[in-house]
This record gives C-alpha cells, sequence and structure tokens, in this order.
C-alpha cells in the first residue's frame, strides 16, 4: 500500500524516539509498502512510551485505526483512510515484543534491536535475524519454513550465530536436525529451558486470548438491511474490494443468521412434522402469512441460533483483526416480517431483539426511493416496499442503526459507510488505547 506522507512521519519519529527494527520487507519504506504489513520489533515498554505520539500522528495524517489487537506478544494496528475522490487506503502495523508460541519466549526484542542496521532510512534486522524470526516461530508451530524465503535460508543457516540460537532455545545442533523434529518437540524443549518464565508467558497469553475473545473489541461487524433492489450485494461486494488489501483473507461473508441449524422447514422435514419443503429461494417471499403461535416458534429458533451462533462463529473471527459481513441480520426481521415469515409488531420485534439477540458492531439500513427500487428489481409491489421502509425509519431513531440513501451511485453509498464505519471505529480504539482525551487536548 502506497502510503509515502503517513510512512515517512511514522518512521522519522521511530527513528528519533525509539529502538526499533523492521523485520521484513523493508526494502521500499518509507516511500512506499507493497506488502500487506509491516512487522516491527520493538520492546514492550518502549511501545508503551511513544504509542501517544504514534497515534497522534495517525490522525493528523487523517487515518484511523479501524482495528486494534493487543496481546501478549504484538500490538496490531489496521489504518484505513477514505479519500476524497472516494478510493481507500488500508495499512497494518504490527509492532512485535518479541517472537513467540502460546506465551513461550523464543527470541527476545533486545535480540534484534542488539543487531539491527540502519540503511540511512529506517532500522531493519539483519539477515540472520531475519532467518531466525520466521524460522522459530513456524517450526514452533509446526509449518515448514516457507520455499519464498529459501535464499535467506541458503545464505544463513549455517551461520555461527543462527546454530547458537538454536542450540539454546531449542537444543539442537543445526537446521538439519530442527527440520526434522516436530513443532511440539521444539515447543517442549523450548518450554523446558525457561520453565518458570515459560509458564509466566503461557498465562499471559491464556489471558490476552480469553480476554479478546470475551470482549470482542478487535475485529468488527456489519450487517447490511433493506428490500430487494436496494442494491445491497453490490453495496456489500465494493466495500469488500475496497478492504482487500487486509481484508480480502480476513472477513466472513454470512446471510441472515449464524446458521448453526439448518432452515426450520428442513429440520421440520427431517423430524416427520412437515412433508414437503418449499425450495424456490428464487422467490423468498413465497410463503403466506403466519398465526402468531407460528411466528414465535420461529423466532425462538432463530433466537437460539443468533445467541448460540454469535457466540460460537461469529466471536471466534472477531477476537482477532478481521470482519464479519452480514447480508440481512435480525434487523431484516424487524423490517420484512414476510420473508422470515414472522408477522410480529415490530416494535416487540424491536425490543426483544434489545434483550435477546447479540448485537453487531454496526447496522447499516439502505434505503432508496421506491421507484428507484422498481426499476432495479420488480419482486414487490409499491405499498410492500413501503412498509418495509416504514419499518426501516422506526429503526433509524433507534441507537446503533445507520441510515443510508442508495438512490445513485452504489459508491456514494459505500464512501458514506465507510467514513461513518472507520470514525467509530477510530474513537472505539482510541477509548481502548486510553488516548481520546490526550488528542483532544492536542
Amino acid at each position: 500500500m502506497y502510503a509515502p506522507n503517513l510512512l515517512s512521519s511514522i518512521f522519522g519519529f521511530l527513528n528519533d524516539n525509539s529502538d526499533y527494527a523492521v523485520l521484513r520487507n523493508y526494502e521500499t519504506l518509507p516511500e512506499s509498502n507493497p506488502s500487506r504489513d509491516i512487522d516491527i520489533i520493538i520492546s514492550k515498554k518502549c511501545f508503551s512510551g511513544i504509542k501517544h505520539e504514534l497515534v497522534s500522528i495517525i490522525n493528523k495524517e487523517g487515518w484511523k485505526i479501524i482495528t486494534y489487537l493487543n496481546s501478549d506478544r504484538l500490538v496490531t494496528w489496521v489504518c484505513g483512510r477514505v479519500n476524497d475522490d472516494g478510493s481507500v487506503e488500508l495499512i497494518q502495523f504490527d509492532f512485535f515484543f518479541n517472537t513467540s508460541v502460546y506465551g513461550i519466549l523464543l527470541i527476545p526484542a533486545s535480540y534484534f534491536i542488539a543487531n539491527r542496521v540502519y540503511n540511512g532510512k529506517i532500522y531493519h534486522v539483519n539477515r540472520v535475524c531475519e532467518f531466525l524470526d520466521k524460522y522459530f516461530y513456524d517450526r514452533a508451530v509446526g509449518a515448514p519454513y516457507p520455499e519464498k524465503y529459501k535464499a535467506i535460508r541458503e545464505e544463513v543457516e549455517n551461520n555461527t550465530a543462527v546454530n547458537e540460537m538454536l542450540k539454546n532455545v531449542f537444543g539442537v545442533n543445526g537446521v538439519a536436525q530442527c527440520d526434522k523434529l516436530s513443532g511440539k518437540r521444539l515447543l517442549l524443549n523450548a518450554f523446558l529451558h525457561s520453565p518458570f518464565i515459560s509458564f509466566s508467558g503461557f498465562l499471559k497469553f491464556e489471558y490476552y486470548r480469553i480476554s479478546n475473545y470475551l470482549r470482542s473489541n478487535t475485529g468488527f461487524s456489519i450487517g447490511f438491511t433493506g428490500p430487494d433492489g436496494v442494491g445491497k450485494t453490490t453495496v456489500i461486494n465494493k466495500i469488500i474490494d475496497s478492504l482487500g488489501v487486509v481484508f480480502r483473507d480476513a472477513h466472513e461473508y454470512m446471510h441472515f443468521r449464524p446458521t448453526l441449524f439448518g432452515n426450520l422447514s428442513d429440520v421440520a422435514h427431517s423430524a416427520g412434522l412437515k412433508r414437503e419443503v418449499d425450495k424456490n429461494y428464487d422467490n423468498p417471499h413465497r410463503g403466506g402469512r403466519t398465526g402468531k403461535l407460528s411466528s414465535l416458534l420461529r423466532l425462538f429458533y432463530y433466537t437460539i441460533d443468533y445467541i448460540l451462533g454469535y457466540w460460537i462463529k461469529i466471536k471466534s473471527i472477531t477476537r482477532i483483526t478481521r470482519l464479519v459481513i452480514f447480508d440481512r441480520y435480525y434487523t431484516d426481521i424487524i423490517c420484512d416480517s414476510r420473508r422470515s415469515r414472522i408477522f410480529l409488531n415490530p416494535k416487540f420485534l424491536y425490543y426483544f431483539g434489545r434483550i435477546f439477540i447479540p448485537s453487531l458492531d454496526y447496522n447499516i439500513l439502505l434505503t432508496a426511493d421506491t421507484d428507484v427500487i422498481m426499476s432495479r428489481k420488480q419482486e414487490l409491489s409499491a405499498s410492500d416496499l413501503e412498509l418495509i421502509k416504514k419499518n426501516i425509519y422506526f429503526l433509524v431513531s433507534k441507537p446503533g442503526y445507520f441510515l443510508v440513501h442508495n438512490n445513485a451511485s452504489p459508491d456514494d453509498a459505500v464512501v458514506e459507510i465507510l467514513k461513518y464505519v472507520f470514525d467509530n471505529q477510530n474513537n472505539k480504539n482510541l477509548k481502548r488505547l486510553g488516548l481520546r482525551k490526550f488528542l483532544e487536548k492536542r
């Protein structure tokens, strides 16, 4: 990602105020960064002392911290900016405090800093450290050293410093012997090398892992609701494309609910309660009106799926720097009862959801003029569309919903949504960092 002003400012500050080293892909820095992220090794104490100024630089350059991961071995900031022309830029900073696995220390930051190199622009690790960081981590988790780094391995694998580190940490004589052992065996050797420090590190690892899972403040989730023909699919696809640099392989797309359980009609058919199942999914509004009892049973069935699915599927993704996108969520039951065949009062459904349904981080309500929607897709009548839009406007006044009109180009809607999400994520993360008041004073 090309972000010269931000990168120059960040590394200019780091050069003057910290002991750090870039771990890999440093050749073009700080002019540009062609890789997905920038890996920086730095002591935790040093990082804590300068994080205020780093965040200040990011915000001054017009960037927002959209995801923030705080773990035992690193802090990750995914920064984003929506430009005036509608383009989106993303860049990820990974500040590593050591090389470790499950809290078991393999290489401390001080080792890398002691062997760093200054190329006239930035500090980076030497070739031995570049190899050791990647090789030690991959072998400890049981993965082979990547073939794409073969040249680095061939250059340093017989280096005296490499052999000394292999002996000290894993208790092996050289790379060839290390390749033959399993990750579990190597990790056990590292644990036994410093058992008390390793056990303490493991407890810290578990603390951060559980904390991130329960709080789920790292990644985030977005739900999109609106009538058929409003352009949800197009907007969602464009948002995913815009976030592709960082989230292309780090997002999960879901439809309506987490779907831990199958469709209610399929479950009823399997249980022998229903003879036939209408699988004409191209017409989602094909079902007839149901009574209150049937609607309540459907609501309870979906509620169980929303609650369990949130903790099992959604939380497991958003606990790290990942994104969950829902094309419709529980909000769709409130706005378009005919689709889900839950014909209950929208106000009741709203307050029921406030109590029982886990909320997504962002609930986007997409709408457009009725004639615009019908010109795109004539699936619903004008009266049906007006009823859905009425329910949407009912939700607009409630907290946690953001209304977007998609009458014109979907690119305009995408920009509006991303600015809203980026701004709110930045505010949340500044609060988590304890820096909102600090930046306001500046």
